[in-house]
């Protein structure tokens, strides 16, 4: 998961203006400025990135880390990773 977790921060940093040091595993989205609307908007430039689909995940989404689980959860689901 480090890769992705490592994907995941860039992700952020890019998409939202944050630096490394805000973007840390544990790290709440809220508290970084991120709305549940921008969270959803967020879940589309991860399936583009990862060709993944999150459509169905109803896991609730509060930190970095749980976005990079949920993006794990979905390549191990497509059979991306082993």
């Amino acid at each position: 998961m480090n890769a992705i977790l490592l994907d995941v921060q860039q992700l952020l940093r890019d998409q939202f203006s944050l630096t490394e040091e805000q973007v840390r595993p544990g790290q709440k989205l809220v508290d970084l400025g991120i709305d549940s609307l921008s969270t959803i908007e967020f879940m589309f430039v991860l399936e583009d990135k990862f060709g993944i689909s999150l459509a169905e995940s109803r896991t609730k989404i509060e930190t970095v880390d749980d976005v990079a689980a949920l993006v794990l959860e979905a390549m191990e689901t497509k059979g991306a990773i082993a």
